[in-house]
């Protein structure tokens, strides 16, 4: 078969075509077809299509480029502005980059084919109006000998016009209905349904069509009892109103509301019977759910109360009539908060509650309400709405919990809480009293001491000189413990200033600062991160890990290294040296405050000590890891 194309000029296209309209993309006539003016006279090229014509069906919100691509090759009914009768239906595709409707104009009846002045040739060939203009042609041929029987045919199709518009305006209506809408024959046959029993269903219109709606929806968890009901009243002519469980094409099924309604002939006969099909599945499990609800609630142990949307009481359990000393009939259809509220009941609470209600968000707080016999009671309660299928509140339970001793342990464990803050703030200022009062003597004994030397000087022995020495070793210790004693005293009685601490220029400026003898080496392997930490802690963490660790070396040849890895939860550091180590059962017993393992001249017991009590308030960790003779390494963890 040769090859061939089409090609069509605007003059033959529209002979084809002759209602067509070509629009650009600001919707502006290009063309049209040659009996377009005949039927609007106003519109012509040039023109603003949505200035004549909007959108019927389907709903668009704007007559816009963006909303014609939207509904392309979808049956499309123009309605005009102005005049409401001048209709056009057909629909909108893409042709070279326009938009281009092909349609023809809705007409009824004859008359208004005549009073459009239209004819035979204004329409396409194909266009089913034709018959219409068939039956004007004849008519306008009809001899004074046939008006009688005309007469009677235009009784008829007068008749017919009426039976046909209210057909479509019942049709218009169903298609347009989010309810499933079917027709049928007396015979039970679907002869019509809208697009929301295909999608409801999942069949074809082809396979609706010529089945009953019992052959169409029966399903195994139909109730016989309610079919039976249905189709009895169908095979009477009368109407119907039943709650049925309907099957789908996948085998499953759906809740819902048929209601019928027979259609009558002039002489009553039943010639056709129209159904409304409802789903109430989200409803139906709403009420299933509330039963449910109900006889969990009936055995809870805390109290539940339901209410309507008004926030009138509709149900409580027992535990709602046990907490409250209220029976059902007092509690019933009053609203709970009259009753239960009192003079200690916060009524911003209260407002907080009505005001997540309004919204139909959840709530959840904690209230005081009032017993009937006028005892005060604490009580957390939590709620939230109950919706029907079209969304709107219907009603909201809430659980109260008695939490009476609950709060009372809480306003217990707050005054212990005051009771130990002022206890620490007390203990806080007795030690920095002692402190100042021993630091006091100290002094005295260690100017005694100078002034002994001083006025003495050349006169003392060498064994009594050693002496003085050594009474200045034992004064600089007991000032060393002193201070200790007081750091360790306010470490958690400090709030922690957070900042970005550099730790590798925090422990830099420790081994400058600190004595190291010769013969040990302290180094840092690696960068060290920054941490957010307070900077006066972290050098006494660090100093005080560092000194324990170049204090307790004894080779010849002592290192002391320091270092970190990083995780994206926290900071471990490690100071590991090859000092003198520490037994297995003694790495707690090194934390704990005067615990010195080793005899150190100026250990005073309190470094670790103050080490492990800056880690906890951290939040971290300090454990050891040590084998007696080959050296101990420190590992400190840091959250982040």
């Amino acid at each position: 078969m040769s090859n061939f194309t089409f090609s069509f000029n605007e003059e033959n296209f529209s002979q084809i075509f002759p209602f067509y309209i070509l629009l650009d993309n600001t919707l502006t006539i290009q063309s049209q077809g040659k009996s377009l003016s005949k039927f609007h006279s106003k519109l012509l090229p040039g023109a603003k299509l949505d200035d004549h014509f909007r959108v019927k069906r389907p709903y668009i919100d704007e007559f816009t480029a963006d909303c014609v691509v939207e509904i392309l090759n979808q049956l499309t009914i123009l309605e005009c502005n102005t005049q409401p009768d001048v209709v056009l239906r057909g629909q909108f595709e893409i042709m070279d980059g326009k938009f281009l409707f092909v349609g023809s104009p809705w007409l009824s009846s004859v008359e208004e084919v005549k009073q459009r002045n239209l004819n035979i040739f204004d329409f396409a060939n194909y266009d089913p109006q034709l018959d219409l203009l068939q039956i004007l042609r004849k008519q306008e041929l009809t001899t004074l000998e046939f008006k009688e029987q005309l007469k009677i045919n235009t009784e008829q199709k007068e008749e017919l016009k009426r039976d046909r518009e209210e057909l479509n305006r019942l049709s218009l209506v169903a298609s347009n209905n989010d309810n499933a809408i079917i027709f049928t024959h007396p015979n039970a046959e679907i002869f019509w349904c809208n697009d929301a029993y295909v999608k409801l269903t999942g069949f074809t219109i082809e396979e609706i069509i010529g089945k009953t709606p019992v052959e169409i929806g029966r399903t195994h968890l139909t109730d016989d009892e309610a079919l039976t009901e249905m189709v009895g009243h169908f095979y009477k002519g009368e109407s119907f109103d039943v709650e049925i469980a309907h099957g789908k094409k996948d085998g499953s099924y759906f809740w819902t509301r048929a209601q019928g309604q027979p259609i009558y002939d002039e002489n009553g006969k039943v010639v056709q019977y129209f159904a409304m099909i409802q789903d109430m599945t989200d409803e139906k499990e709403r009420e299933e759910q509330l039963v449910i609800l109900s006889l969990i609630a009936q055995k809870n142990m805390n109290a539940v109360i339901i209410c309507n949307s008004d926030g009138t009481t509709e149900w409580v359990n027992p535990s709602l009539n046990l907490l409250t000393g209220y029976s059902n009939k007092e509690l019933i259809g009053i609203n709970p908060s009259t009753l239960l509220s009192g003079p200690d009941t916060n009524p911003e609470t209260l407002a907080y509650v009505y005001d997540q209600l309004s919204k139909g968000e959840p709530f959840n707080c904690e209230i005081v309400n009032y017993h009937k016999s006028g005892r005060k009671y604490w009580i957390r309660v939590q709620g939230q709405g109950l919706y029907n299928a079209n969304g709107e509140l219907t009603r909201f339970f809430a659980i109260e919990e008695d939490i009476t001793n609950k709060k009372s342990l809480e306003e217990q464990k707050e005054e212990l809480l005051r009771s130990l803050e002022k206890s620490n703030r007390e203990l806080e200022d007795y030690a920095q009293i002692v402190s100042h009062d021993l630091k006091s003597p100290l002094r005295s004994i260690n100017s005694l001491i100078a002034w002994i030397k001083e006025e003495n000087e050349g006169n003392l022995a060498e064994s009594t000189l050693e002496y003085f020495g050594m009474i200045d070793n034992k004064l600089e210790k007991m000032e060393h413990l002193i201070q200790g004693v007081l750091t360790y005293s306010k470490i958690d009685k400090t709030d922690i200033a957070k900042e970005n601490v550099d730790t590798h220029e925090i422990i830099s400026n420790i081994i400058s600062m600190i004595h190291i003898p010769a013969n040990i080496l302290v180094s840092i392997n690696g960068p060290l991160p920054v941490i957010r930490a307070d900077r006066f802690r972290t050098q006494q963490l660090f100093q005080n890990l560092i000194s324990n660790a170049v204090a307790y070396i004894d080779k010849t040849e002592g290192y002391v290294e320091v270092g970190a890895k990083e995780t994206d939860d926290a900071v471990t550091f490690y100071v590991s040296d090859n000092g003198m180590g520490i037994a297995k059962e003694n790495h707690e017993k090194v934390f704990k405050i005067f615990q010195s393992l080793a005899k150190n001249e100026k250990s005073t017991g309190l470094g670790l000590s103050i080490v492990k009590k800056i880690i906890e308030n951290y939040k971290g960790k300090i454990w050891i890891e040590s084998e007696k003779g080959k050296g101990t390494t420190f590992y400190v963890e840091i959250p982040k």
